[in-house]
């Protein structure tokens, strides 16, 4: 499966100013500041963190030789949830007061729903805090805990070859709510401690991006307060943080066959923060580089984005589901909106269309006819709808733009299946002669 403050201090100084300690300040009336990994493990071995860190012990490595060693996990993660207390029945109820992360720390809280082939076909399902540019390299910031929570897992990723683990972790701040964060580089002591006491499991190898992928986790229920350290930022160039209310509704989705039941909860975090923490996560939904703010609704961004009868959302190809455990997307296809400005279609492709490069391409949708339709007026209609004025550049989200040298047909053969092709060359246009024949390089999606 694939894989959003500190005691003592004003909310201006904690907004403007890093915090070193290894506890999150805290604003007046409590703790104030703002999580996915459940493919997100222990290797065998892990990399040392780095030497003087604060707060930070050593690497967490599965006991081997003799000696006891952890009891190994049954198949059903956090199976300790049930010991931690009832959500309240509210949902407005505020679940976190602390920020993760100190606002000077990091450059933009992302919305629900970027794109990012091959590892994030679909929209994401968590938030993210960018703490880096293209090329650059990610710092280690603190990150503490947003509440109240119950440590359920520790999971480690190691991905062979690169000489690279990272963190992240499960937690609840009640029982019927889910949470965690990801692409940490360190993890504090009492949290390495923590793991050591739980129980082992390693899962299944996998590859994502070409890269084989070794994951195991550590369980157990373990009480962490408001502002406590977690670890520390470094892992990769943003830390994700994904929500999971089992309270709500689920999302609506063309069909719910396709996906593990979890990811029919999925919820921005900022929501369920107080008051004055959630107006600061607020004010940095942006671009990963903060420079453009996502103004339309929802302002939390978008997640799950199937239209019923329409092309709009997610499609799969092979038989293959999300409903898979470990089922990677890169196969996958993705007609959606872009995350900042929604009123921008995107094509999110994995490398199941031949000729087309697994990117992002967007264009300026127009309102009638069979050329450059939006998605969500993409019916099983008859109708070969035809793309041919690509975008070129970044998307307003800050997402590079590809160009597949052609063209792309595709068609509804019924509402709940899709054929696509890429086809022609630079410069290809749709012309109504030649662009309406599907050849045998076709792919057939379906829901």
């Amino acid at each position: 499966t694939e894989r959003i403050c500190p005691f003592g201090i004003s909310l201006a100084t904690l907004v403007s100013t890093p915090v070193p300690s290894s506890e999150a300040p805290k604003v007046e009336g409590g703790p104030m500041s703002p999580p996915e990994p459940t493919a997100e493990s222990i290797p065998t071995t892990l990399p040392k963190p780095a030497a003087g860190a604060p707060g930070v012990g050593s690497a967490l490595t599965p006991p081997a030789g003799p000696g006891p060693r952890p009891t190994p996990v049954s198949s059903s993660p956090a199976g300790g949830v049930l010991r931690i207390p009832a959500c309240p029945v509210d949902i407005k109820t505020p679940l976190f007061n602390t920020l993760p992360m100190a606002s000077g720390d990091y450059l933009a809280f992302r919305p629900l729903g970027w794109t990012s082939p091959p590892t994030h076909v679909f929209p994401a399902k968590h938030s993210n805090f960018a703490l880096a540019l293209p090329g650059q390299t990610p710092p280690k910031k603190p990150v503490y805990s947003p509440g109240e929570i119950w440590l359920t897992e520790v999971n480690s990723t190691e991905y062979i070859g690169l000489n690279k683990t990272g963190y992240g972790i499960t937690f609840y701040p009640c029982r019927e709510y889910k949470s965690y964060l990801g692409h940490l580089s360190d993890l504090s002591d009492k949290l390495l401690e923590a793991a050591r006491s739980g129980n082992f499991k390693c899962n299944p190898q996998y590859q994502t991006g070409g890269t084989t992928v070794n994951t195991c986790r550590y369980e157990m229920v373990f009480k962490v307060e408001a502002g406590e350290l977690i670890g520390y930022s470094g892992d990769a160039a943003g830390v994700d943080f994904g929500a999971v209310d089992f309270r709500i509704k689920p999302l609506v989705v063309a069909n719910t066959a396709s996906y593990m039941k979890e990811m029919l909860h999925y919820v921005s975090p900022v929501p369920y923060f107080t008051a004055e923490a959630r107006a600061v996560l607020e004010s940095r939904l942006a671009s990963y580089d903060g420079t453009v703010k996502r103004t339309v609704e929802p302002k939390y961004g978008e997640y799950m984005q199937d239209i019923l009868g329409t092309a709009q959302g997610n499609w799969f190809t092979g038989g293959l589901s999300l409903a898979i455990p470990f089922q990677q997307p890169e196969s996958f296809l993705a007609l959606v909106h872009e995350y900042v400005d929604a009123t921008l279609p995107i094509f999110s492709t994995g490398d199941s269309i031949k000729g087309l490069p697994v990117a992002v391409y967007g264009f300026k949708p127009v309102a009638s006819g069979w050329v450059n339709r939006d998605f969500s007026q993409v019916r099983a209609d008859g109708v070969t709808y035809c793309y041919d004025s690509f975008l070129t550049g970044k998307s307003p989200g800050g997402i590079g733009l590809g160009n597949p040298r052609g063209l792309i047909i595709m068609t509804m053969p019924t509402d709940s299946s899709l054929r696509i092709e890429k086809q022609g060359s630079e410069g290809a246009r749709c012309d109504g002669a030649t662009t309406n024949t599907f050849t045998a390089n076709a792919t057939v999606f379906d829901r």
